[in-house]
């Protein structure tokens, strides 16, 4: 079974309006797809996390149309979670079609982002990925970030290359991560045989790759 990252870049044509809103905003900082149930014969139905302002995003939501019934709940003063019955439209009526058929299952979470793209892992047999991507409709640009064999693991862990995994795991096990911590970058440089700028680099990557990937 494989597994591939996935970015898709949306244009003006193509992007969900709730997704161009959020990216578009200084409200919010963070928009993830934490949970959906693609089943649904006339809409589908979706768990959003959001860091923000509630206030202007139920703004918006009751406005655009798409939204057959949605119930928020503020988790913190500026986190939220959305419960949205969506009903879904040409390119995303095509895509929830791609990336459920068959084989196919999508690992949440997917990560909606300001630049107009959409992060996510899909876990399926090759053949049937290699459909989903060539059926990805006109108006989006693909780009293929990763593929490997599925091992298991949660998004996060899918999300980081072969190295940063490497060094993640040096880095735990001298201790990099204890408190108080026992080990260096020096130290983690030493274990992978690279300079600490490099040691250093891949820790930064990684973190940034888990933390953008978790369901926070």
């Amino acid at each position: 079974m494989k597994t591939v990252r996935l970015t898709l870049r949306y244009d003006a044509e193509t992007i969900h309006p709730m997704h161009r809103f959020v990216a578009e905003s200084d409200a919010f900082d963070a928009y993830r797809m934490v949970h959906g149930n693609f089943a649904g014969d006339d809409d589908n139905a979706f768990i959003f996390h959001v860091v923000g302002d509630p206030d202007v995003y139920e703004a918006a939501l009751a406005d655009t149309g798409r939204v057959s019934e949605y119930e928020l709940t503020r988790t913190g003063d500026r986190t939220f979670t959305v419960y949205v019955r969506d009903v879904p439209e040409g390119v995303d009526e095509r895509l929830l079609e791609l990336f459920t058929e068959r084989s196919l299952v999508v690992l949440p979470p997917l990560e909606y982002r300001s630049d107009w793209t959409v992060r996510f892992s899909v876990v399926g047999e090759s053949a049937d990925l290699r459909r989903a991507l060539e059926g990805i409709p006109d108006g989006i640009e693909t780009t293929v970030d990763r593929v490997g064999e599925y091992d298991g693991g949660d998004a996060a862990v899918g999300a980081l290359t072969a190295r940063q995994r490497e060094t993640l795991r040096v880095a735990r096990d001298l201790g990099y991560f204890d408190v108080p911590r026992s080990a260096s970058v020096e130290d983690v440089a030493a274990e992978l045989d690279c300079a600490p700028g490099t040691a250093a680099e891949h820790l930064r990557k990684a973190e940034a790759t888990v933390m953008d990937a978790l369901e926070l």
